[in-house]
């Protein structure tokens, strides 16, 4: 009994989860309320407030598959010496992360100002930034290197205006322009 209790609030979490993201998507962050979300799931308010204290809680949820994707493609290229080698692989897992926000999340990239008002998302999304910037180009970045990530770290003008390309279109057309970005 104890399990199908568990399974069934996993379920309802991330309906929560699938609802908000749908919510966020259609009408933003700002203008949606706990409320709304429990409104269009047909539950009570309550309901979401035991899944979700705030609104935050449930972005920082749907931010965390990503977060811990970018963290643990970081943890890869660390392991990697060459630093061409290193390049390479993290435009491709960038690429890949980038790609696949985009089209579960669009709205909120880690520039948005709905993430980066809140200082616990923003500061993580920061600390793995100023990671990925030097192990692109080591301790001491240049200002053209500085701006190099910058281009490549928020792609979403080019992904809103490639949006009808397949993903593995969009990924290669990606990737392309990034190497050619954070190349010397």
């Amino acid at each position: 009994m104890a399990a199908v209790r568990a399974a069934q609030a996993e379920k309802t979490r991330q309906a929560v989860l699938d609802t908000a993201r749908m919510l966020f998507l259609e009408h933003g962050f700002d203008a949606t309320s706990l409320q709304q979300i429990a409104d269009t799931m047909g539950v009570t308010k309550a309901n979401v407030y035991y899944y979700f204290r705030t609104k935050i809680a449930i972005l920082e949820a749907l931010l965390e598959p990503t977060v811990a994707a970018l963290a643990a493609g970081l943890d890869a290229l660390e392991r990697i010496a060459d630093r061409d080698e290193r390049r390479e692989s993290f435009v491709t897992h960038w690429v890949g992360q980038v790609v696949t926000a985009y089209r579960t999340l669009a709205p909120m990239s880690h520039a948005d100002p709905i993430v980066r008002r809140h200082p616990g998302i923003s500061r993580t999304l920061d600390e793995l930034a100023d990671r990925a910037l030097h192990l692109l180009f080591g301790p001491a970045p240049t200002a053209d290197q500085i701006a190099a990530y910058s281009l490549i770290s928020d792609l979403g003008v080019v992904t809103r205006r490639l949006d009808a390309l397949p993903d593995d279109e969009l990924r290669a057309v990606l990737t392309r322009l990034c190497l050619r970005v954070v190349r010397d």
